[in-house]
């Protein structure tokens, strides 16, 4: 996805955003097994067997989507961001089990967590913390892939702490459009340079992380891309953020 899925989308977007005069910053994260956290977990009537107890370890995301939106005649930057965690659907549904089970307790419990790699700044970060940039429930997402169906399908869920574990689902396109244009939970908002812990782990997975290589052997295929959508000079403001509908609520 961020290899070329990314290109694809700013060359579909490019111009519409050029026809209304808007220039949006699209960029992306891979953080699939990098960066790892560690994290206490946390006990759950709905988590599989063996109970939790002790620290969790695992990667914070698959995947960091970042949309920025600077308005030429006020200077602020408006800024949407959001963790994603890819799985292929098995029998139309996400049903994390054993390992990835630890995944979900971080996304939708949000336990405060540590990265393992001593490149990141070393502090706990607890995402739910004061100053709260954001609504801390619009954090993190899983991307439901179904791989069965021609094209294939991606869906977005919200996360939740009780059965069926993941909730308002919406397609992956409309998903990132409603980032765009600042639809309610599609996902949060941050601040560029921020100080509450959000702010700060977006701008360091950008910085840090999106300038690793995927792999060493490819040392000059990074794990961040960035695209500018739209033009390259603004000539209108940005469209206010909608508070329109919400996501549908069903389970999967």
């Amino acid at each position: 996805m961020t290899l070329d899925g990314f290109d694809a989308i700013a060359n579909a977007w490019s111009p519409i955003m050029r026809s209304y005069g808007y220039r949006t910053s699209l960029q992306a994260v891979f953080c699939h097994s990098r960066p790892q956290v560690t994290f206490k977990r946390v006990p759950s009537p709905h988590a599989p067997l063996p109970p939790a107890s002790g620290r969790g370890r695992c990667e914070l995301a698959d995947l960091l989507v970042v949309i920025d939106h600077t308005d030429p005649s006020t200077s602020v930057k408006d800024r949407r961001a959001v963790l994603i965690q890819a799985k292929l659907l098995h029998s139309g549904s996400i049903k994390p089990a054993r390992k990835e089970w630890i995944q979900h307790e971080l996304l939708a419990w949000r336990p405060g967590f540590d990265f393992v790699d001593s490149c990141y700044t070393k502090k706990t970060r607890d995402l739910d913390a004061s100053p709260v940039v954001g609504n801390p429930a619009n954090t993190a997402e899983y991307g439901g892939i179904d791989l069965r169906v021609t094209p294939p399908v991606w869906n977005q869920w919200l996360t939740s702490q009780v059965a069926p574990c993941f909730t308002s689902q919406a397609d992956f396109g409309p998903f990132l459009a409603g980032m765009v244009v600042g639809r309610l939970q599609y996902g949060r908002e941050a601040i560029d340079g921020g100080v509450d812990d959000w702010s700060l782990t977006v701008d360091e997975l950008l910085r840090v992380t999106g300038a690793n290589p995927i792999v060493q052997r490819a040392s000059k295929v990074l794990r961040g891309t960035s695209h500018v959508v739209g033009f390259i000079i603004d000539t209108a403001p940005h469209t206010p953020w909608w508070r329109g509908e919400l996501r549908s609520t069903g389970g999967v």
